[in-house]
């Protein structure tokens, strides 16, 4: 039995979270003018401080200090006021730092540190956005981002807390860009809220002249950072231990401009050169002579052991002893075991010299290089040793995966090429990587494998080809899935097996499984080719395949041979494969998945035409998005489009467009395409009932700016044609919508087989019937009538049989009109249907009434009657030539109405006022007695409450109403 990988997050690298530890006071240069520049970007409205200069300028130094800083007199405030930024150094737990390096490129990498930094704040933050981060199709941007700004506005309420992501410049990464603009704009506001300080060597691609021009962005800058003269003079005397004569200073300041770097370096020079002022004037020239002098200078006053150390070691981003002497080869005998050669011994040698070494936890177990220094270390090594680079770098790969950082062993095995080993490697952890969401990251490793590593090994390939199909190179997908194919079986090709894909080839059930993982990735990618016997069929391959227990692999197969089916109107076989997949998706926890199919299953019951089961879902998961922190997220915009598509149906206009208005503009931040081609598709509708043709066109013109510049799935461009074409004949516009069917009348000669091509039919039907072409109205709207059964489409059968009651209406043929009518009324009462009825207008109140007469489903028909606006429903009864009503008597009547009566109703009332009882109003007018009493509590109900009082006691005596 395959067990399903628990998607956990990974081991997290601690030391990434460390605020660098405090420098002894000795050692510190004051720099009050920009302690002071700091503490005004926490006076400030939440929002960014931005600390960038080039290398050696003493970023990360300045704020360390600051933080960690304990200036004698200065405490915390009361809670309530406002926070003293000294404070900080007394509460770490509204501290957050993160540094970064080259490998958080990776988003879902980048947002587990962010989280994983932030959770040293409050554990509760971002468990929602964890929990998004494992679908196999992560949520957008936005949608995480809303559930952690959610969390930060609840953990942070009344406290300001200060986040650092120290080294910046290493991200290049657009989506993360977006991600910290998207939390710049949406920071709660103060008391509480987050300061973000970024410190980079270059400026971020975020909106920084906005923030500026807002009064929320600090800058500081290389000018800034440089020392003074008089910090010069502290740092050298003082802090290094030089004894120089203020000209000293002020020229060797002048020389290196203030850069710390460079002072740094000629400091650490000079205390081994007697002629001091023979040295300052013997280097002049741009920093990179400079560094490149000094750095020689450095290296060649150190004994050989510690140079050894020094180069060897700077392949590492982060130090300690066990991890320095895996890498110089001391567990295997290669250095000498005397205490003075410990690594950890080493370190705090270099430490004490001021060797740009910086500690990065209080225990002073781990340190890094400066990173400046680090390069040039690097450098050195590359240019006098580069036979040694690929060992040092899988040694480190050997102690980071003995030590359980898989994700650090696979960079030191790539770095030094050792490809047998990395591939390994990526293998043994892709399956957890993959259910993390971290696809980028995946894909980032293979790219870096030889191409031949990748074909040996068929899961890679599969995980490999999802990827590079979803960035746009669907050739190398397919071309990669066929290399899977023949690394399971190499007779399913042409040629002969290497011994790498001999070695690497399953067997038995992996074989199998793996078999149905390629079917599964070829149904995504048929998917959005809108290719849907393909999506079926490799769909349903894989569900023959996969293993039960291999469940998300199982629930991404399944919910796209649900797509499938909702794209042919299978809306039984969607409903089941919807239901397998919820399953799937509850079993492995994922919210995201059980939030998507949710809604897929409440539109799907929208078509077999339960509506308040639809509602129900929407109900349901709109809770479970509340719990989740997910209220404000794309996917949530598409749950309140659907939900405010069934109310408009329903009737209940009001509360429609406000559900569906609020769902468009939560869908616009952070919805996929296809849910928001949905959402609009709904809105348009909801706009539609309301009479609101203006704002439907504008909604259609909108979603096709969104078309032209994303893959929308052509169905749901082909919807909303249609929408626009009936449109153009509610506006009397009959020779446009004439040119839309002839241009869209392709199935009219066949029956229509996908989602689209059914609304296509209606659609041409309409016109035609405008056109007057009444016989091939009513066989287009047959052929249409049985393929909607058959599909299932109770909404879509519906409709066919309203229009086809409306062309026998117009064809003079009563009785067939009735026929289709009853049909539709029978069909759709069950569901509560309103305004599929009330939207055709008009014309369908004659066959309402007459229904009414003839007692076809009379009590839904006054119903349905009763919500049509008044123009359309009362008007034959306000004319002169119904012979019906007294003159002078409908003005009275309506002024006590909340809602105005129908015809049959107003013959109803008067026959009551004049004494009649329900059997001789049954007779008169040719009813039974039942829907005579149908109509008086219509009546009933639409009077005002002081009409309702005077009403009460006639109608209880004529046994109209029950004595309770």
């Amino acid at each position: 039995m395959t067990e399903q990988p628990d998607p956990v997050s990974p081991p997290i690298l601690v030391t990434k979270l460390y605020v660098p530890s405090p420098r002894p006071a000795a050692s510190i240069v004051p720099r009050s003018r920009l302690i002071e520049r700091l503490n005004e970007g926490l006076e400030r409205a939440p929002g960014l401080t931005l600390i960038s200069a080039p290398a050696g300028f003493g970023k990360t130094t300045l704020v360390s200090d600051w933080l960690c800083q304990k200036d004698e007199g200065e405490g915390m405030k009361d809670e309530k006021s406002e926070i003293h930024p000294s404070a900080f150094s007394l509460h770490p737990s509204r501290v957050a730092w993160l540094s970064l390096d080259d490998s958080d490129n990776d988003f879902t990498r980048f947002l587990t540190y962010f989280i994983a930094a932030l959770q040293q704040l409050d554990p509760k933050i971002g468990q929602t956005a964890q929990g998004l981060l494992q679908s196999p199709q992560p949520p957008r941007v936005e949608t995480l981002m809303t559930t952690l700004v959610n969390d930060i506005s609840s953990s942070f309420a009344n406290a300001r807390c200060v986040f650092v992501l120290d080294d910046y410049h290493f991200i290049e990464a657009k989506v993360i860009d977006e991600a910290l603009t998207f939390l710049l704009d949406h920071l709660p506001p103060p008391p509480g809220g987050l300061q973000l300080i970024i410190a980079t060597r270059d400026d971020p691609h975020l909106p920084l002249a906005r923030l500026r021009v807002q009064g929320r962005l600090t800058e500081l800058r290389a000018a800034d950072l440089r020392f003074t003269t008089a910090e010069a003079a502290q740092f050298l005397n003082r802090v290094m231990g030089l004894h120089l004569s203020a000209d000293d200073i002020a020229a060797l300041e002048q020389r290196t401009e203030g850069w710390i770097a460079g002072l740094q370096l000629a400091a650490i020079s000079m205390q081994k050169h007697e002629d001091t002022r023979g040295f300052i004037r013997s280097f002049t020239g741009s920093h990179r002579f400079i560094l490149d002098y000094l750095t020689e200078e450095i290296l060649e006053q150190q004994p050989a052991n510690i140079q050894q150390f020094l180069l060897h070691t700077s392949v590492l981003n982060r130090l300690t002893g066990s991890l320095c002497d895996a890498v110089l080869g001391k567990d295997e005998g290669g250095g000498l075991k005397d205490e003075e050669n410990r690594s950890s011994v080493i370190l705090e040698y270099l430490e004490h010299a001021n060797l740009f070494i910086v500690p990065l936890d209080e225990k002073r177990q781990w340190y890094r290089y400066h990173h400046l220094f680090a390069d040039l270390l690097r450098q050195r090594l590359h240019q006098n040793q580069p036979e040694q680079a690929p060992i040092l770098h899988r040694r480190a790969s050997d102690w980071y995966h003995q030590n359980g950082f898989v994700d650090e062993a696979i960079e030191y095995a790539l770095h030094a090429e050792h490809f047998d080993r990395a591939t390994q490697l990526i293998e043994g952890a892709a399956e957890v990587v993959w259910m993390r969401g971290e696809h980028t990251k995946l894909r980032r490793w293979l790219d870096r494998l030889p191409v031949e590593w990748v074909y040996a090994k068929p899961q890679l390939c599969i995980f490999y080809a999802w990827s590079l199909f979803v960035t746009g190179r669907p050739d190398v997908a397919e071309q990669t899935l066929q290399a899977a194919e023949k690394a399971i079986d190499p007779n399913s090709g042409a040629g002969e097996s290497s011994p790498r894909q001999a070695r690497g080839q399953p067997s038995g059930l992996d074989r199998i499984k793996l078999q149905g993982r390629i079917a599964a990735t070829r149904a995504f990618m048929a998917f959005f080719r809108g290719d849907v016997s393909g999506i079926v069929q490799h769909a349903r391959q894989a569900l023959e395949y996969l293993p039960e227990q291999d469940l998300i692999w199982c629930g991404t197969a399944t919910v796209t041979l649900g797509d499938a089916h909702i794209i042919k109107g299978e809306m039984a076989a969607a409903h089941q494969a919807q239901l397998e997949a919820l399953k799937a998706s509850r079993a492995v926890g994922n919210i995201y998945m059980i939030l998507t199919t949710s809604l897929k299953l409440a539109l799907t019951l929208r078509q077999q035409g339960q509506l308040q089961q639809s509602i129900q879902i929407c109900r349901q998961q709109m809770q479970f998005a509340n719990e989740n922190g997910l209220s404000q997220t794309g996917v949530v915009g598409w749950l309140l489009a659907i939900w405010g598509e069934v109310l408009a149906e329903l009737n209940d206009l009001d509360e429609a467009i406000q559900k569906a208005s609020e769902g468009i503009e939560l869908v616009k931040r952070g919805g996929d395409v296809a849910m928001v081609g949905w959402s609009y598709l709904c809105l348009t509708r909801v706009l539609f009932s309301r009479e609101d043709m203006a704002g439907a066109e504008e909604t259609i013109r909108e979603m096709g700016h969104i078309a032209r510049e994303t893959d929308v799935p052509p169905w749901v461009m082909h919807l909303l044609a249609t929408w626009q074409a009936r449109i153009w004949l509610a506006q009397g516009k009959l020779n446009v919508a004439s040119q839309w069917a002839q241009e869209h009348g392709l199935y009219a000669d066949r029956g229509p087989a996908l989602l689209h091509e059914i609304e296509i039919n209606i659609m041409l039907a309409r016109v035609l019937m405008a056109q007057g072409r009444l016989d091939e109205t009513i066989r287009l709207l047959q052929r249409s009538l049985n393929a909607a059964k058959a599909m299932g489409r109770t909404s879509r059968a519906i409709e066919c049989l309203i229009l086809q009651a409306l062309a026998f209406q117009a064809g003079g043929d009563a009785d067939q009109a009735i026929t289709a009518l009853e049909k539709a009324l029978i069909l759709a009462e069950p569901g509560g249907y309103v305004r599929i009825l009330v939207d055709e207008g008009q014309p369908l109140t004659p066959l309402l009434r007459e229904a009414i007469t003839r007692d076809v489903v009379p009590s839904y028909a006054g119903k349905i009657l009763a919500a049509f606006p008044s123009a359309d429903a009362l008007s034959p009864a306000q004319s002169t030539t119904t012979g019906h009503v007294p003159a002078g008597s409908v003005p009275t009547l309506q002024s006590d109405l909340v809602e105005p009566l129908s015809e049959r109703e107003l013959e109803v009332l008067q026959l009551i006022a004049a004494g009649l009882t329900n059997r001789e109003i049954a007779a008169k007018l040719f009813l039974t007695v039942n829907t005579v009493k149908v109509h008086a509590h219509n009546i009933y109900g639409k009077l005002d409450a002081h009409s309702r009082t005077q009403a009460v006691a006639t109608a209880k005596d004529l046994g109209i109403l029950p004595d309770n």
